[in-house]
């Protein structure tokens, strides 16, 4: 890499992490060079491919984000480690131990670990998002749930509304999408409410089908399973239903203009 001096230009090394090195062959479309605060310069390039053709199949896989598990799609799998949550667990009560301290090391450890946090909690992300668009053929089509203001609707226990706010939801369906469509899958959003009280099965909703965060019990018909995965259908089956709807307007329309 070569940048511009006062003297001319300067030939500088610049290593790419082996993640990075299969988008080498993508267009380059901008490019900006950073130095942070700790004096360490940084080329972010900004790069663009074109998207292969979707196509289309009958295959629809919800996918539900959970406290429990980080995400488990309506197939059954699950998708994240206990180990993962036993991190988060332990740099919760570092943090809370540094900021009883409020001494001047302490915030400088609480600035450090709030880094290394983010790096982890994005590495997660990445790891997640790859093996659940990997898992999906070209031309399926992924759903997740609209969670838009979802930290603002959402009611649970204090520890559970720890991990809530701390994992950032819209940055792990972000990088799903970007993988997925790479790979020609489709990727769509359901309206949240009722995905987790409805009953998968009879479709009963109330809010005591959850006794607790990982399980589901309906009071109604006495279907039992994994919170999530009874999710994770409503989720699939919601989409089912909106996507039913479209095609019967469409379907509908041509004949009220005739």
């Amino acid at each position: 890499m070569s940048i511009l001096g006062v003297n001319g230009r300067v030939k500088l090394p610049f290593e790419i992490a082996e993640y990075y090195r299969q988008y080498l062959n993508w267009k380059n479309t901008s490019a900006d060079l950073l130095k942070d605060r700790k004096g360490r310069w940084w080329l972010h390039i900004v790069i663009e491919a074109e998207a292969p053709e979707t196509g289309a199949t009958n295959q629809v896989v919800g996918v539900d984000l959970g406290i429990v598990s980080p995400a488990v799609d309506s197939r059954g799998s699950k998708y994240g480690s206990d180990h993962w949550k036993e991190i988060e667990d332990r740099t919760f009560e570092l943090r809370r131990r540094l900021q009883s301290k409020g001494t001047k090391s302490a915030k400088r450890h609480l600035k450090k670990l709030s880094g290394r946090q983010r790096r982890f909690r994005k590495d997660c992300d990445h790891v997640l998002s790859k093996r659940l668009a990997q898992s999906i053929r070209s031309g399926a089509t992924l759903v997740f749930e609209d969670l838009t203001n979802i930290r603002g609707r959402a009611k649970m226990r204090k520890a559970q509304r720890r991990r809530l706010h701390g994992w950032s939801f819209a940055q792990f369906q972000a990088f799903v999408t970007y993988k997925a469509e790479a790979r020609g899958v489709n990727v769509g959003f359901v309206d949240p409410r009722y995905t987790s009280t409805k009953c998968s099965q009879c479709g009963h909703i109330e809010r005591g089908n959850r006794p607790s965060q990982a399980e589901f019990r309906c009071k109604k018909c006495g279907y039992e399973c994994h919170a999530d995965y009874n999710a994770a259908v409503n989720i699939r089956e919601d989409f089912l239903k909106l996507r039913a709807a479209v095609n019967q307007l469409i379907m509908v329309c041509p004949e009220m203009g005739t």
